[in-house]
């Protein structure tokens, strides 16, 4: 007799003698061998050949069935979790021999930081809309190729709001375009207001790009265009808005001159702002500084309200520039030679000041004077020979 006892236990007897018992089963006896042909999962077990003599002979073969993995989801295709909660995937993988089972994202790393994890599930807590995507579930057991299975977190959060350039700076006549980043699910609504009102729809084109960013386009600015505007989002889970403001101010000016003066008793201080309108007025600030650069400065400050049209000089306007940015410098004299100092500039036009600039830290032309004494001698001797041998060396060397 010819038997299979499969993995649960069941006995079927295949064949007696030379009669074959289950004619689904591809199964030929030849000989005393029995070949088994389109083997399947189900064929695994044991297979007994047993003669009845008294007492009985069996011998038993165990056939195992390899084959690739397969991976099924556990948790949902899609889950909705509420910010701050704790979300668990999960999928199993049937295989032969068992599979290992990794986790990656489609979108990047993971949210702990690693590329991918090992294990029959992974648990985000404390979710926000950071841990949002498609977590994939890979199941491989070094048969065929690997399987895979997805799914998708969507977090639930109230509204967040990002600016691009919360000061927009303009001039009349010109076209400006504020812009929020607004994120949220559900996906929030967003309106704009100016000084309180709801922005008249006339100059002003709201407009939404389907995913996050909302725009407000002011279409040739005026005098009462300028000030506060106000992006509010609001949503089921609650609202927050952001401030942005549209200004004819210069932006606060650049210092672009060297550290290194050229010049023992002044130096030009350069710098460059913009400013959508004419550069009426500029306030250079300037001290002295300690000889410790790590000290306080010990002057005091030195103010200059000066005209870019006035008699004591104006701006240097670069030949290439063009549109709002303007390059502008001044001479400052009457400073004392190899001396540290520190200096800031705000520009004005028509509708006000600029913010003053960074300090900005300068010196002028540091020389060592060679062979000279504390009071300005040439030393005597010995010293008078060694100056003497020093500028003859300093000439030859020329």
């Amino acid at each position: 007799m010819f038997k299979h006892i499969q993995p649960d236990g069941e006995h079927r007897l295949l064949f007696v003698g030379d009669m074959l018992l289950k004619q689904s089963m591809k199964l030929k006896k030849e000989g005393n061998s029995f070949k088994l042909s389109g083997v399947r999962r189900s064929h695994a077990g044991q297979y007994v050949c047993r003669i009845e003599t008294s007492p009985a002979i069996e011998v038993v073969h165990t056939l195992d069935v390899q084959y690739p993995a397969k991976v099924r989801r556990v948790s949902p295709e899609v889950q909705h979790v509420t910010q701050g909660s704790s979300v668990k995937l999960e999928c199993r993988a049937d295989g032969n021999p068992a599979a290992a089972i990794s986790w990656s994202r489609k979108q990047g790393h993971l949210p702990s930081g690693s590329q991918s994890e090992e294990g029959l599930s992974i648990t985000l807590g404390d979710v926000d809309r950071h841990v949002e995507g498609t977590y994939i579930c890979t199941a491989s057991n070094g048969l065929g190729k690997p399987s895979s299975a997805e799914m998708t977190v969507q977090v639930e959060y109230p509204p967040e709001i990002n600016t691009e350039q919360a000061i927009l700076h303009t001039g009349e006549g010109d076209e400006a375009k504020l812009v929020c980043i607004v994120h949220g699910r559900p996906p929030p609504s967003v309106t704009w207001s100016h000084k309180g009102k709801v922005v008249s729809p006339t100059r002003h084109v709201s407009s939404h790009d389907g995913v996050h960013r909302h725009t407000l386009t002011v279409k040739q600015v005026q005098k009462d265009d300028f000030g506060e505007y106000t992006c509010l989002a609001e949503s089921t889970l609650g609202r927050t808005n952001k401030t942005l403001r549209i200004t004819g101010l210069p932006r606060t000016p650049r210092l672009t001159s060297s550290p290194a003066g050229g010049e023992k008793t002044s130096y030009t201080l350069t710098w460059q702002t913009e400013s959508h309108t004419p550069v009426i007025m500029y306030r250079m600030q300037y001290r002295k500084r300690g000889n410790n650069l790590m000290s306080q400065s010990t002057g005091q400050w030195i103010i200059r309200l000066l005209s870019p049209n006035g008699p004591s000089g104006g701006p240097a306007v670069a030949p290439l520039s063009s549109g709002p940015v303007q390059y502008m410098s001044h001479a400052i004299t009457d400073l004392e030679p190899a001396t540290d100092y520190e200096a800031r500039v705000a520009v004005e036009n028509e509708f006000g000041w600029s913010g003053d600039s960074e300090i900005f830290h300068f010196y002028t032309r540091k020389e060592v004077a060679v062979g000279q004494s504390a009071s300005g001698g040439v030393r005597a001797g010995v010293g008078a020979g060694v100056f003497t041998t020093l500028l003859l060396a300093l000439i030859l060397l020329s």
